[in-house]
């Protein structure tokens, strides 16, 4: 007879105000995605960078930022979390500080290192203190409503400080904004009282976690190359498609407006099976979507593929992360998972850029729409090994996860 300890996650660690430093370390480390193109904008005024050296500088800090979440990892379990979140915090204002003022193209590429390297420390953060939650889906959906917020007004800000002071100003701005949110990351707890080598084959959530894990990570990474393939290029296929820049602007704001509603919903949701089920039929839409983002057949075409696909990432991606989550409580599989989108998201840019070269970015929808059909299947794939419903194959799988499961070892290959 297996014992309680052994079927279940431990109850989560989290303290009572451990969502405000999560969602501190969130905005901290998602400041150059929602951000970035500010930064990018600014150092080829600046510097007259080409777009292959901008390309460069921003494929240095995501290369950083995956490294940095897969070489903690290993350490998942037993990371001080609020130590990290502070020193990586440090590491991001240094870089973005020094990279106000300085000029040599070398040094900028090392400062990129060390800020993608901090940014990758505190999504690593995120994850693990996320898992050690009762229910990691949901506190990543109420995270994801503070960063939207956070983010909104520092889009209105950003571009007067750019306005001000130029690339000093820019940066500046993105030093000050994790200087403001470095003592709110005291917030989060300081270690985990789950063992190293823990793992869970039935989920609190009821779910059994016996399917492999490089399933999940196999769906993330297939999502998110889909679901990004096309979003450098959507300002400008929208002008292709007739919008204006004000009429774009504004259409990103009733993006980040949609994504608050759908956080909101992710989060009344919460991690149960009826989140997971609507799971299939979200990466679904955004299949479709990928292709009619990609192709200006008409404005209200566009505008409605741009709006499911900005939105739904706000579902899709936190439950995604839940699943990973819920299957490890550690954090471990969750970074990875972060980690591998990131590297999806730095391999499938220079390929889609490739494919669109000609001015026409059918073939980047089709790619997008193809990788998100992927990602359907293996989420359909998920849902019914850890929800099956025979319960003679229920305990016959249960018994093949207690069986199966060696995770006394650290690292990439724990994993594969």
């Amino acid at each position: 007879m297996t014992s309680t300890n052994e079927l279940h996650a431990p109850a989560g660690t989290a303290g009572r105000w451990e969502w405000v430093g999560i969602s501190a370390a969130d905005c901290a480390a998602h400041s150059m995605n929602s951000l970035g193109p500010f930064a990018v904008s600014a150092l080829m005024t600046d510097l007259h960078l080409n777009t292959f050296q901008a390309g460069i500088w921003s494929t240095v800090e995501m290369l950083a930022y995956a490294g940095a979440m897969f070489g903690i990892s290993p350490w998942a379990a037993g990371l001080h979390l609020r130590r990290v979140a502070l020193v990586a915090g440090i590491m991001v204002v240094v870089a973005q500080g020094a990279s106000a003022i300085v000029a040599s193209y070398g040094i900028l590429l090392a400062l990129r290192l060390l800020a993608g390297m901090g940014l990758g420390m505190l999504n690593a953060v995120v994850n693990i203190g996320s898992a050690r939650s009762h229910a990691p889906a949901r506190r990543l959906s109420l995270v994801m409503i503070v960063q939207t917020v956070v983010f909104t007004i520092a889009s209105l800000l950003l571009p007067q400080a750019a306005a001000l002071g130029g690339r000093a100003g820019v940066f500046g701005f993105l030093a000050l904004l994790v200087v403001f949110l470095l003592p709110l990351m005291g917030f989060t707890t300081s270690r985990s009282s789950i063992p190293r080598s823990h793992r869970v084959s039935i989920t609190r959530s009821g779910e059994r976690s016996c399917v492999h894990p490089r399933f999940i990570i196999a769906a993330v990474v297939f999502y998110t190359s889909g679901s990004l393939a096309i979003w450098p290029f959507s300002a400008h296929v929208g002008h292709l498609a007739g919008l204006t820049n004000t009429a774009f602007g504004w259409l990103a704001a009733v993006a980040n407006i949609g994504g608050l509603a759908m956080c909101i919903a992710g989060s009344l949701l919460g991690d149960g099976r009826a989140a997971f089920r609507l799971l299939a039929p979200a990466v679904l839409l955004t299949a479709l979507a990928c292709v009619a983002q990609a192709v200006p057949w008409s404005t209200p075409a566009f505008c409605t593929a741009f709006l499911l696909n900005y939105a739904l990432w706000f579902f899709i991606y936190p439950n995604l992360i839940g699943i990973a989550c819920r299957m490890d409580p550690t954090g471990r599989l969750a970074t990875l998972c972060s980690g591998a989108w990131m590297i999806s998201q730095a391999s499938v840019t220079p390929l889609s850029g490739l494919l669109g070269r000609n001015g026409h970015f059918l073939g980047v929808g089709l790619l997008g729409m193809g990788n998100c059909l992927v990602s359907t299947l293996l989420v359909v794939g998920l849902y019914f090994s850890m929800h099956g419903r025979i319960r003679n194959r229920s305990m016959s799988q249960h018994r093949s996860c207690k069986n199966k499961q060696v995770y006394a070892r650290s690292g990439l290959d724990t994993y594969f």
